[in-house]
């Protein structure tokens, strides 16, 4: 059966009273592995996405032994490691903060031991800590511990060539911004820059809720920190409870504090070491993988229309020639609207139109609209989608032959009724002038008038 022995002074029982509180705030249970160099304490959340660990080493305890036990000679060979589980709070209820106060007090503590109890004979396993103060004082705990296989959190230092190394007080003066409901937590570098910024997906008061996210964003220049190698636009999201609970242990450590990352939803560690222990967090993180490079410029969203000038150039056995806007047919051609004084007028009408038409052609000719293409022209990117003015535009009036009364008094445009502005009277005036009619496709004999038209409020 294994030996388990080791005795800790005052400072260190203070030592394991933090990393203790540390590790409740990832999950309830802890787990125990002893080997003969080191004793590992660590914790695993419930969703899985953070790994806390503490090495102590020989150093940190003032006596330390570990052995695996006697080996038969005809039994298999005996592990070379031991692993069991405890409640936190039980070691807790242990290791008090207040254990490591070296005041002038008769209980003050001179020594901590622990035993572990794993014989054959025993129907019980246990470990058993004992509390040597003054006077002959003797405090002894028995705390029974369950054995299990432990998870250990995998990361690849060697492939994570980003990592910066900052002192926690710095880090503390960050995390004070942060509000207690933050969620989440993200950080980029750049133009010489590091932006925390912290996210609140919702603030419920009472049975107000704010639906609307907020966030709080610090800065730290580049010389606050003491070694920094990090990519530039490179988003790395975590949880602001873990990253917090790390803060908040480093500091009572006063230890400097080094992250390593890859990229966004790869995993990330965050060390620290001091005193004879290691303090090792590996936790999930979050972002974006489309990082610009110096090989992969971003291209902008500008770039996404159908240029005429970026087409290939097109024989003329293969594509027809590209006629400009005046000349296209009418059913794929779109006309342009009429100047409102063409209805009073029709002479000017017509040099308008005549003028239009020449000023339409001098310059250079556009790219011709595919239907079937998912672009559109550039030079209509900024025309296409604009809402309408009716204020400056002219107005315009166009035949549907499937409208009713219903659908022609629910237009968002009234138009009044008057012999000058009628599609007859403006017909009647092109018999008297004698201006063929089949020049303005538009003059088409409505089937009603406009005068019958009834909305709902009429």
């Amino acid at each position: 059966m294994p030996v388990l022995l080791f005795t800790v002074a005052p400072q260190g029982v203070g030592h394991l009273h933090d990393l203790l509180t540390c590790l409740a705030k990832f999950d309830e249970d802890v787990s125990l592995e002893a080997t003969p160099q080191f004793l590992r304490i660590s914790s695993l959340n419930i969703s899985k996405t953070a790994h806390a660990a503490f090495t102590l080493g020989s150093s940190f305890f003032t006596k330390y032994h570990f052995s695996p036990g006697p080996r038969s000679a005809s039994g298999p060979p005996l592990p070379k490691i031991w692993t069991c589980k405890l409640q936190n709070r039980a070691l807790l209820s242990i290791f008090k903060r207040r254990l490591a106060d070296q005041r002038d007090r008769d209980t003050a503590l001179e020594t901590c031991e622990c035993e572990l109890q794993a014989n054959q004979d025993q129907a019980e396993c246990r470990l058993i800590f004992r509390l040597n103060c003054r006077q002959g004082v003797v405090k002894t705990y028995r705390l029974f511990y369950e054995p299990g296989d432990i998870l250990h959190a995998a990361f690849d230092k060697a492939g994570s060539a980003n990592y910066w190394t900052v002192a926690s007080r710095t880090l503390r003066d960050v995390v004070e911004y942060f509000g207690p409901k933050t969620d989440q937590l993200d950080w980029y570098f750049q133009s010489g820059k590091v932006t925390f910024t912290s996210y609140t997906e919702k603030i419920q008061s009472g049975r107000e809720i704010l639906k609307q996210p907020m966030h709080t964003s610090v800065a730290l220049e580049r010389k606050d920190f003491n070694d920094f190698n990090v990519q530039e636009g490179l988003h790395i999201g975590i949880m602001v409870k873990d990253f917090r609970a790390i803060v908040a242990h480093a500091e009572s450590m006063r230890a400097l504090v080094t992250a390593r990352y890859s990229r966004g939803n790869r995993p990330m560690q965050i060390s620290y070491e001091d005193n004879g222990f290691l303090a090792e967090f590996t936790l999930m993180t979050r972002g974006s993988t489309n990082v610009p490079s110096a090989s992969n410029g971003s291209t902008p969203a500008r770039d996404l229309s159908l240029r005429p000038g970026s087409r290939p150039p097109e024989t003329p056995a293969s594509a027809a020639p590209t006629l400009p806007a005046s000349s296209r047919p009418a059913d794929t051609a779109t006309m342009p609207p009429p100047a409102r004084t063409s209805f009073r007028d029709p002479d000017t009408a017509a040099s308008n139109l005549s003028n239009t038409q020449s000023g339409d052609s001098a310059p250079p000719p556009a790219g011709s609209l595919n239907p079937d293409s998912l672009f559109i022209p550039a030079d209509d990117d900024d025309q296409q989608w604009d809402a309408p003015n009716f204020e400056e535009e002219p107005d315009i009036v166009t035949w549907d032959n499937t409208a009713d009364e219903v659908s022609a008094s629910a237009s968002t445009r009234r138009i009044r009724d008057s012999e000058l502005h009628s599609f007859a009277s403006m017909q009647e005036h092109d018999r008297r002038t004698n201006i063929p009619t089949s020049r303005f496709p538009h003059e088409i004999a409505p089937t009603q008038r406009l005068s019958q038209v009834r909305g709902i409020f009429d």
